[in-house]
This record gives C-alpha cells, structure tokens and sequence, in this order.
C-alpha cells in the first residue's frame, strides 16, 4: 500500500473509532457499491436513542452502501439521512405508507431511480399492538399492526425484486423477534413476526436460483425505542440470556451488514437468533444460570436440593 493509501486507512480508522457502532476492529467496505432499500428506518429529530432500521441504514451507509432511508415520515426519513451525511457516506430520504401498494411502488422506484438500481432491501418497518386475547383483541389494531408489519413487506417485496434480478441477484432481510418463536403475549405483533419468518422461507425457495437470497435477523430483547423500558425492566430482560448483556441496535445492524455482503453468499433461508442466547435455553436454564451467579463454567442444580429420599431429578 502507497504511503497515501496507509494515510488514508489510517485516517479512516480513527474516524470509525469515533462512532458508537465501533467493535474495535478495522471492518473495511464490507458493502461497497451496494444499493440498499431500509424500510423503517426514520430516526426521531435529536433522539438519543437509535431504533434497528436507523442504526442498520448508518453503518450500511459507513460500509459503503448507498442507502435509500423510507419512513412515513419526511421528518424522520431526513433525519437518518443527516445521520449517514454526518458520517461521510451517501443516503436519499423516501416517504410513504409502505403498507400501500401505490405508496409503496412509488417509494421503491424513487430509491432505484436515486441509487442506479438495487442490490439489498431490509424490511425492518413494524408496529407494536395488538395484544391479548382474540376474545377483547382491537381488531382495528390488530389489522393495523398486520398490515404495516406484513403487508408491507410483501409489496416491499413485491416491488423491489425485478429489480434485484436485473442486477443479477442481490439480498433480502427481514426483520423478526422472538416473541415470535416464544410465547410474551404479544398477540399481532407476535403473529405478523411468524409470518415474516415463513416469508423469508418461501422467497429463498421461490426466488434463489435468481440469485436471490433471503435470510431473517430474529432480535431479541435489545434496547431500541420499540423495546424501552424502565431500568428494572431493562435489568430483568438482561438476565433472561445467557450472556446477561444488554444489546443495542447496532448488535442487529452488524449481522444485517454479514447478510448484505458477499461474505453470505452461500447463506439463504435462514432465521438467525440475535438475542445475547436468550432462545437458546429455556426458563429452567435461565434460572440455573441467575441462581448461581458463577462464571467459571459451573452451575447449581436446577432445582434446590431435596431433603426427601426421592431420586433427583435429572
């Protein structure tokens, strides 16, 4: 490398070590000359606290992409591009109710026409709601919630893959969670994330000898704007993994960047927990696991000991 090159390497380091998605390790251009579509991905004017489509469509943008930011909101939208701008890389804000088929074609035309075609798309857009039983269940909401977290996508998707195939392949990922695998008494929300995982399935089928892959991030219990709670709730949430880390949501865009890039280009239908292990055990281990407050590898029962002369249970 010329002198220059080191300069400019160097230079580059530095000023990602200055970033908050930083990991402590020079990761290059992983997405350079990719053209992304994040839906979802408006960032609230001064917040401090970044949701998954922002943080996705910044380091997207930091890696090399050039990354088309759709949200509802034109405020929103433009706020996240200020944030890739702010960073030195290149994004286009687009505005409409993706849960429209007109909004939604539009919106997707726009970003193609912006960026000079499409190589990834995020469905990453989703409600919350919907909660309970189906006897007391808002229907309204829970048509809402289907609608913005399903329906979305699907035209999304809909609209966005001729595109892919004319430049020859390219990368869907979707957006899930885990109360879609683990009951939480989530309701619509939990049901539209389970369809958004049968989804992914069905278009890597469907769509892979087009050069298509399509996998699904599954989050777990991250600290987003969708998932804030008060600091006991966050405390709780922490301790039901195994690590007993608190993610962020740029601990989902990092995956989002693997999947985005040519590194998984052998990687298709696949749900990939990113969840500190959460959904790697079971309640029975979590409280093995809290009980004992060991981190040398050794675990107490998984239940006190009895002082009646049954065998243990094993």
């Amino acid at each position: 490398m010329s002198p220059a090159g080191r300069r400019l390497a160097l230079s580059y380091i530095i000023q990602m070590n200055d970033q908050p998605w930083w990991r402590g390790a020079d990761p290059g251009h992983r997405l350079t000359g990719k053209r992304t579509f994040v839906t979802g991905a408006g960032t609230a004017p001064g917040g401090d606290l970044l949701g998954i489509g922002e943080a996705i469509a910044v380091l997207f943008a930091s890696q090399g992409a050039k990354v088309a930011v759709a949200d509802v909101s034109g405020e929103r939208a433009q706020a996240t591009v200020d944030l890739i701008t702010d960073a030195g890389a290149e994004g286009v804000a687009v505005v409409g109710d993706l849960s429209g088929e007109a909004d939604n074609a539009r919106c997707v035309d726009e970003a193609v026409r912006a960026l000079g075609g499409l190589d990834t798309v995020v469905n990453n857009v989703a409600l919350s709601g919907g909660r309970g039983s189906p006897a007391t269940v808002d229907l309204e909401v829970w048509e809402r919630v289907m609608a913005v977290n399903v329906r979305a996508a699907m035209l999304t998707a809909r609209h966005a893959i001729p595109h892919l195939k004319r430049a020859g392949g390219g990368s869907i990922i979707n957006v899930s969670s885990v109360a879609a695998t683990r009951a939480l008494g989530a309701g619509a929300y939990a049901a539209s994330k389970a369809a958004i995982q049968a989804l992914t399935r069905d278009w890597a089928l469907i769509h892979g000898r087009d050069h298509i892959r399509a996998n699904c991030i599954v989050v777990g219990h991250a600290h987003t704007p969708m998932g804030a709670t008060d600091e006991a709730g966050r405390e709780r949430r922490r301790l039901a993994s195994l690590l007993g880390t608190e993610g962020a949501a740029w601990d989902i865009a990092w995956p989002a960047v693997f999947l985005a890039s040519e590194e998984s280009r052998w990687i298709s239908g696949v749900d990939l927990p990113v969840d500190a292990g959460a959904t790697a055990t079971t309640a029975v281990g979590i409280h093995m696991l809290n009980r004992s407050g060991r981190t040398d590898g050794e675990l107490g029962p998984s239940i006190p000991p009895s002082t009646s002369s049954t065998s243990p249970v094993t």
